[in-house]
């Protein structure tokens, strides 16, 4: 509480109403980016085991998912099968460099947007904060590609050690922008799209819930916007999640490919359709990562009033 005296008047002001360099009630950017990064992080937790089954159903060729021998039929036979065969902890391989990354991509990205939406004179427009949301999007993954690296080799080949070696190990052996930032384009665009695709559509959801329907602003209304935002995450950045998984191996027939070069042989060898492959899985792991997320993020904001 700050008081202000002005000849014998005395003013109060709250000082959560002044915000830090923005309109009245704008929260500090250090709590949003909180917020976002603790909301994301107890997601990743969460739902990691439906996105390492999703990884490795990706990495799958389709001569092998035709064949009898395939190894992974689908999200739930996978997570059996590497329980199986590798124990409960492959599921969840990769958690260390995944919270690393939520922390930093959704921080930024979420963190960032909300800042600045909350901190704009007046509503933005639908155009402006799409811009917004891919603009901080793309920051965030600048920030986050060498853990997302890490995060995908952890998944894909069980990879032991501490995440804190391997970081230095990729960067002495394979260089920084070919071993951190190996997939950056293709990383990039994926994240984008998907990033933009569920901000803005978990907030026009979420509005068109409550303005027509006899819902209120409560966790129903925050799984179901979440649900959808994670629909049309997967329906539009299906294709770039499959460029940026292949493009981040380092071993198998994709290996130090570009994202174009790798598109033209999928293309070429399996088809249109092997975009899209994995869909339900990837629904399942987005999808579900985003009711949790939005969930928490909804509780967790409205605990810091921001």
């Amino acid at each position: 509480m700050i008081r202000y005296h002005f000849r014998q008047v005395i003013v109060e002001v709250p000082m959560a109403a002044r915000g830090e360099g923005g309109r009245a009630g704008a929260p500090a950017l250090h709590t949003t980016f909180g917020v976002a990064a603790a909301s994301a992080s107890l997601a990743e937790m969460v739902t990691l085991p439906l996105d390492t089954a999703k990884v490795r159903l990706q990495l799958q060729s389709r001569a092998e998912a035709d064949s009898h021998a395939v190894r992974y039929r689908g999200p739930l036979h996978a997570m059996r099968t590497m329980v199986a065969e590798e124990g409960p902890r492959s599921l969840w391989g990769g958690l260390t460099p995944g919270l690393h990354r939520q922390f930093l991509f959704t921080g930024i990205r979420l963190g960032l947007y909300e800042r600045a939406k909350q901190s704009s004179e007046g509503d933005l427009a639908l155009g402006e904060r799409i811009v917004l949301a891919v603009a901080t999007s793309a920051a965030g993954i600048v920030a986050a590609n060498p853990s997302d690296v890490l995060k995908v080799r952890f998944q894909a080949h069980s990879l032991k050690g501490s995440a804190l070696s391997m970081y230095a190990k990729v960067a002495s052996t394979e260089g920084l922008f070919k071993g951190l930032y190996k997939g950056f384009g293709a990383n990039l665009a994926r994240n984008s799209i998907i990033s933009a695709t569920e901000i803005i559509s978990y907030e026009t959801s979420k509005r068109f819930f409550l303005d027509n329907l006899p819902m209120r602003d409560d966790w129903r209304t925050h799984l179901a916007a979440g649900c959808t935002a994670g629909f049309a995450a997967t329906v539009l950045g299906s294709p770039a999640d499959v460029l940026g998984t292949k493009a981040m191996q380092k071993h198998g027939r994709y290996a130090g490919l570009t994202a174009t070069q790798i598109a033209r042989k999928m293309l070429r060898n399996e088809g249109v359709l092997s975009f899209y492959k994995g869909f339900w899985p990837n629904f399942c792991r987005i999808g579900s990562f985003n009711i949790a997320m939005w969930v928490f993020f909804e509780e967790i904001k409205s605990r810091f009033a921001c």
